[in-house]
């Protein structure tokens, strides 16, 4: 087969995510076994005529596109109109994530090189440019190729040394591979098209569960009658339902200004307040925190605390509350805000479908978790297909 190694130099914002609309492509790198290619795209004054032909035609006329978390690099390349459907994938990461029996999560090209006695990409773009927070257009361009030519070099040795290993492999670690490295295709449609997402909807939503949780901070008051009781803190928490003393810095004034600009004004300083709570219900054996005499609060515990019915009603109370307010911050606003972070374009979710994470080989997901949204927020969501 014709294989051909594809590697992307990008805009830096949210660590260069495709769907960033402020980010744009700056170098495409394409190798085979016995040339490389190098596309200036954001430097070139018609950066999205031929340079774009001629990588789509270098595409075209390979059977394979080897890459190192190449769902990256092909989410880039079709943001810029090119197209790669019907090839065949091997991303070098994903493979020695399963070489590794799973172990290895989100390996990177350094380690993999490493594990092969191989040489070490050339770092000195992310160490001198990057991380002094100067943008890819900004870094001297022979580095930048010397960098990107480097990567190209290095994942093509890994993916050769790993070819070698995959062949003398068994038939059905061979399959696995095989499948893996095409189910990244369907991976990178299901991410690069996102969810459609109502960003109205979500704001109103936040907005009437808010007063809801403010209704039953209310009804809180009469449990712990105490200002400044934060109602998401597990200690606070841990202390009421359990009895303790939590400390509560308040400002208090202690005199007056007697001399300078501010004589005559209030003198206010931070005044340490203890306040001690009796024991409602016995915390479960094995629930105690690192800080002595504080005790576990999430929703697992406290569904399995057993007492009177004043401490069950409490309980019941503050399970009522830790919903309505994991949806308000996870995702009525949590999503909201997670959009405008990474500057996706309005009413759209890219999130992310891992395949080198989870040990048992099972998808991951993550910014957002799209495998674990609570069923109430689904109506957020709706189908591209239906008008």
């Amino acid at each position: 087969m014709k294989e051909l190694v594809l590697d992307v130099e990008t805009t830096i914002s949210n660590k260069g995510n495709p769907f960033d609309q402020t980010n744009k492509l700056c170098y495409v790198g394409v190798k085979a076994n016995t040339w490389s290619n190098l596309y200036p795209i954001a430097y070139n004054d018609l950066p999205y005529g031929a340079q774009l032909e001629s990588i789509q035609q270098d595409i075209d006329q390979s059977d394979i596109l080897i890459g190192f978390n190449i769902k990256f690099d092909l989410h880039w390349i079709r943001r810029y109109g090119i197209t790669f459907s019907t090839k065949r994938i091997w991303d070098c990461q994903l493979v020695h994530f399963i070489l590794s029996g799973q172990t290895a999560s989100y390996p990177s090209l350094n380690g993999v090189a490493a594990h092969y006695g191989l040489g070490t990409k050339l770092d000195v773009v992310s160490t001198e440019y990057w991380k002094n927070g100067i943008d890819t257009p900004d870094v001297p361009r022979d580095i930048l190729e010397e960098y990107l030519q480097g990567d190209l070099d290095l994942t093509y040795q890994v993916y050769l040394k790993q070819l070698a290993e995959v062949q003398a492999s068994s038939p059905q670690l061979q399959r696995l591979i095989s499948l893996h490295n095409q189910d990244l295709l369907v991976l990178e449609e299901m991410e690069y098209n996102g969810l459609i997402f109502d960003e109205a909807r979500s704001t109103e939503l936040a907005e009437d569960l808010t007063q809801q949780i403010q209704s039953l901070d209310v009804l809180l008051r009469e449990y712990h009658n105490t200002d400044d009781f934060n109602s998401n803190s597990t200690e606070h928490l841990s202390a009421l339902l359990y009895g303790g003393t939590i400390v509560l810095k308040r400002r208090e004034v202690i005199g007056v200004f007697k001399t300078g600009t501010r004589m005559g004004q209030p003198k206010e300083r931070w005044v340490e307040h203890p306040i001690t709570f009796p024991k409602l219900i016995n915390p479960l054996r094995g629930s105690e925190l690192a800080k002595e005499g504080f005790y576990s609060t999430d929703e697992a515990t406290l569904k399995s605390l057993k007492g009177s019915k004043n401490a069950k009603e409490l309980v019941e109370l503050l399970l009522r509350r830790a919903t309505l307010e994991k949806r308000v911050s996870t995702y009525y606003e949590g999503l909201v805000k997670l959009r405008k972070e990474m500057k996706w374009s309005e009413g759209k979710l890219h999130g992310q479908l891992n395949q080198c994470v989870a040990r048992t080989g099972r998808l991951s997901s993550s910014r957002p978790n799209l495998q674990n949204f609570d069923g109430e927020i689904k109506e957020l969501f709706r189908s591209r297909y239906v008008s």
